[in-house]
């Protein structure tokens, strides 16, 4: 009974240890106009204002009438983009996709290209080369 209520213990004070945790990496909501249409998690989204948010790993990429949700790999911190939030994409040709997020205090997440997007970009590639494009948040 003693070993049972010390479990029971430490797994209370573990919980609330962890609770301010959660807290702490709550979302991040950043608003951003992309100028072109593009591609997330192979979802095609069309130019616009966007509100792009992330909360312990998941980026939510809302617009007026249209968003997707994806998981983003952290990239770490980086001093070189602290204060410049921004949304990076990877534009082959003419199609542009989402590749990176980086917020103001220069943390960034990667999105993942699923097999098809990386086959089809490496098809396009062979034609065109692939540039970087970096949009601001305002």
């Amino acid at each position: 009974m003693a070993k049972r209520m010390f479990s029971f213990i430490v797994g209370a004070i573990a919980l609330v240890a962890l609770v301010p945790l959660s807290v702490t990496t709550s979302a991040q909501e950043m608003t951003c106009r992309v100028p072109f249409g593009f591609i997330v998690n192979g979802k095609a989204l069309p130019a616009g204002r966007y509100n792009v948010a992330t909360n312990n790993g998941m980026l939510t990429v809302q617009g007026e009438r249209d968003g997707a949700m994806v998981l983003g790999i952290p990239a770490g911190r980086r001093q070189e983009k602290a204060g410049v939030a921004s949304l990076v994409f990877l534009k082959t040709g003419s199609r542009y996709e989402l590749s990176e997020i980086w917020s103001l205090g220069g943390d960034g997440r990667i999105l993942r290209p699923s097999r098809r997007q990386l086959e089809e970009r490496a098809r396009a590639a062979d034609d065109t080369p692939v540039e970087r494009i970096v949009v601001p948040f305002k």
